[in-house]
C-alpha cells in the first residue's frame, strides 16, 4: 500500500476551505453512525487502532492467497511467517514458526525444522504435515502459488512433525529469502475447500498474534488475540483495530481526535497536521523506501498500446515526457526522491549499484519533451488531426493510467505524467479504480498501464526477480508489465545458484546493465517508508533513533510483526 496526499498550497490548497467543510461534515456523520474510532473507554484491555489500507468498505476476507481481495492485516498478524529477514540489519533471520533450515551438501535441498509445540488458534498442532500441505497445494494449483515455489521445488518430505525437507528442481541459494511471504495454512481447514481463491476465509484459524475476528462491519473490524499463540509472553497487546478510511480527507478529519495509534499514510505538512496536534506523543519516521515506476502491461490485448508499448523507442519517449522533479517537489511535498538512473536501482542500495550500467543510458531519465517528439517523429509515430499519435503501423494509441482512488499523491504525480504525454501526442489518461480493484486487474492483466513499487528484500535482488522474471509475470501485484526477456532470466537464474556475496554482486551487475539497456518500466522516484506513531496509548515504537526495522504496517513487511510484539501499553 503507498501513501495518500494532497497537493501544496502554492500549486492548488492542501485542503481546500470547501474540502475542510466536507471533512468536517464527513467526521461528524462518521462520529454519529459509529464510523470512526474515538478514544478507547477505560479498560484493562490493551486495543491498538492501525491504519494499513484504503478502502470505501470493508469485505470479511482473510484469504491469504487471495492477493487482491484479502484484508491486509491477514499476513504475519493471522498466519505467522516461517523466518523474517531484516533488511535493516544485513539481512539477519529472525525465526518464528520455523527454528532454523539447512541446505543439503549438494544445495538441492532444503530442511526447516518447525518450532516444536505450537497450535492453530483453534488448539489443534501445527505440524509439517500442514507446510508439506500448504506447499503440495502450491504446486496443484498455481492460482495460490503466491511465492513462486512450483518455478522451484520438485518435491516436499516429512521426515518428522517438525522437519519439512523440499528437494529442488535447481540448486537455488535464494530459496530461503524467497518464502518469506509463504503462509502456512491448517490442513484440517483447508482440505476441504474447494475454490481456493474464492474461499473468503471469514473466520480464519491461523498460527499469528491476532486471528480472532471479534467483530467486523463495512467501517470498522477488530481482530483480537490467538488464544494459543506460542509467543503469547512477548504479545502485549489484546486487539488491534482497523476503522475503514477511504482517503486523505478522511484521514485528515480523523486525526484531531487522537484515536489512531499505528498510521501508514503521508500527511501533508506533517509537522503542522500531525505533530502539532499532540506533541508530547506524535511522532514519524520516514526513512527510503523502495523505487515507484511506470510500469506498461506487454500482454495487453488492445493492438495499438501492445505495438508502442513493445517499442523501446516509444518507452524512452515516455520517459523523457515524466516531470520527475515536480512528481516529488508538487505531488510528493519533497518526501520522495527523483530516480535518474535508468536501472531504477533504489538508493538505499548504493553499494550494489553498477555504474557501467547508468552514463549514456540514463540519458532517457531526463526531462526533454522536444527531444521526446523528435524520437517518436523520427520513428514513425504520426500526429493526427487531434493531436495524438499512432503506432508506426498506424494503430491509435490510447491509454489509462491506473492508479487507487484514495491515493492523492499517486493521482497528482500520474496527472503530472498524462500531462507530459499528451505533449508529446500520446493520448493518456487516469483511471483511479478502488485499491482492490486495481490489485485484482494487475493480476488479471486487465490495465494497460500502472503506477506500482516493488517490494525489497535484504539485497535489491528479490525487488527485480519478482517484478521483472518471467516465472513471476502476472503473478503478483509488483509484475504488472508481464514483462519477459530469456537473458534476464538466464542472470536470474545464475543469481539463485551462487554461493558467495562477490557472485551475487557481479551477477546482479549484469542485471542492472540488461533493465537499464531493455528499459522495460519507466522509474520515477523512490517514495519513503509511510510511518506514523502515537506514544500516548502504546509504547516500544521504532524510532529513526532506534532504527531497529522497518517501522511500516503495510501487508509487504513482515516485519510489522516483531514491531507488534515490541508494543506495550502505557500503565
Amino acid at each position: 500500500m503507498r501513501a495518500i496526499r494532497t497537493n501544496p498550497s502554492s500549486l492548488r490548497p492542501a485542503v481546500s476551505r470547501r474540502g475542510l467543510f466536507a471533512s468536517a461534515a464527513f467526521a461528524a456523520l462518521s462520529i454519529a453512525a459509529g464510523l470512526t474510532v474515538g478514544p478507547a473507554p477505560a479498560s484493562a484491555e490493551a486495543v491498538l487502532s492501525m491504519h494499513i489500507e484504503e478502502q470505501t468498505s470493508w469485505v470479511q476476507n482473510f484469504n491469504p492467497f487471495d492477493l487482491g481481495g484479502r484484508r491486509q492485516s491477514t499476513m504475519d498478524f493471522i498466519y505467522e511467517p516461517l523466518v523474517i529477514f531484516n533488511d535493516y540489519d544485513s539481512g539477519k533471520p529472525i525465526y518464528r514458526l520455523a527454528t532454523g533450515y539447512k541446505f543439503s551438501d549438494d544445495l538441492k535441498s532444503i530442511t526447516y525444522t518447525l518450532r516444536d509445540g505450537v497450535k492453530w488458534s483453534d488448539g489443534k498442532p501445527l505440524t509439517s504435515a500442514d507446510m508439506k500441505f500448504t506447499l503440495d497445494m502450491m504446486l496443484k494449483n498455481p492460482a495460490v502459488d503466491t511465492v513462486g515455489v512450483g518455478e522451484t521445488v520438485a518435491s516436499v518430505e516429512t521426515p518428522s512433525p517438525t522437519k519439512v525437507k523440499i528437494n529442488l528442481k535447481a540448486v537455488d541459494t535464494h530459496f530461503p529469502e524467497s518464502l518469506a511471504d509463504f503462509p502456512v495454512v491448517p490442513e484440517h481447514i483447508w482440505k476441504d475447500v474447494k475454490d481456493l481463491l474464492a474461499f473468503k476465509n471469514e473466520k480464519p484459524v491461523g498460527s499469528g498474534p491476532m486471528t480472532e475476528i471479534r467483530r467486523f462491519t463495512p467501517q470498522v473490524y477488530e481482530q483480537c488475540r490467538n488464544p494459543n499463540y506460542w509467543d503469547a509472553t512477548s504479545l502485549k497487546v489484546d486487539c488491534l483495530k482497523l476503522p475503514q478510511i477511504s482517503g486523505n480527507d478522511q484521514m485528515l478529519a480523523l486525526l484531531p481526535e487522537g484515536s489512531m495509534d499505528w498510521i501508514g499514510s503521508f500527511l501533508p505538512q506533517i509537522d503542522k497536521t500531525y505533530v502539532a496536534l499532540d506533541p508530547k506523543n506524535n511522532g514519524y519516521w520516514q526513512p527510503p523506501a523502495e523505487t515507484v515506476a511506470f510500469q506498461m502491461n506487454f500482454k495487453t490485448t488492445n493492438p495499438g498500446n501492445a505495438e508502442a508499448f513493445a517499442d523501446i523507442k516509444f518507452r524512452h519517449a515516455f520517459s523523457l515526457a515524466m516531470d520527475r522533479t515536480s512528481m516529488v517537489d508538487i505531488a510528493g511535498f519533497g518526501y520522495p526522491v527523483v530516480n535518474l538512473h535508468a536501472s531504477g536501482l533504489p538508493p538505499r542500495f548504493e553499494s550494489w549499484r553498477n555504474k557501467a550500467a547508468e552514463g549514456e543510458k540514463d540519458v532517457w531519465m531526463a526531462y526533454d519533451v522536444d527531444k521526446a517528439n523528435k524520437l517518436l517523429d523520427d520513428a514513425g509515430y504520426k500526429k493526427g488531426a487531434d493531436g495524438f499519435r499512432t503506432t508506426p503501423s498506424g494503430k491509435p494509441i490510447a491509454f489509462s493510467i491506473a492508479v487507487p482512488n484514495g491515493w492523492t499523491d499517486w493521482i497528482d504525480a500520474v496527472q503530472i505524467a498524462t500531462e507530459g504525454l499528451r505533449k508529446i501526442g500520446v493520448n493518456a489518461s487516469v483511471a483511479t479504480p478502488e485499491y482492490e480493484q486495481w490489485q485484482k486487474q494487475i493480476i488479471d492483466g486487465t490495465l494497460d498501464a500502472v503506477m506500482n513499487s516493488r517490494a525489497d528484500g535484504p539485497t535489491p535482488f528479490r525487488g527485480y526477480y519478482q517484478s521483472l522474471s518471467t516465472a513471476f509475470a502476472g503473478r503478483i501485484t509488483s509484475a504488472p508489465s508481464r514483462y519477459s526477456n530469456p537473458e534476464l532470466d538466464k542472470v536470474f537464474d545464475a543469481y539463485r545458484k551462487a554461493t558467495s556475496d562477490e557472485e551475487r554482486k557481479k551477477l546482479f551487475n549484469e542485471v542492472q546493465t540488461i533493465v537499464a539497456t531493455d528499459f522495460p518500466v519507466v522509474p520515477v522516484f523512490n517514495g519513503p517508508t509511510w510511518y506514523q506513531y502515537s506514544t500516548k496509548r502504546f509504547t516500544g515504537w521504532v524510532t529513526k533513533d532506534e532504527p531497529a526495522m522497518n517501522p511500516e504496517d503495510h501487508d509487504n513487511n513482515r516485519l510489522r510483526l516483531i514491531h507488534l510484539l515490541r508494543l506495550k501499553p502505557v500503565q
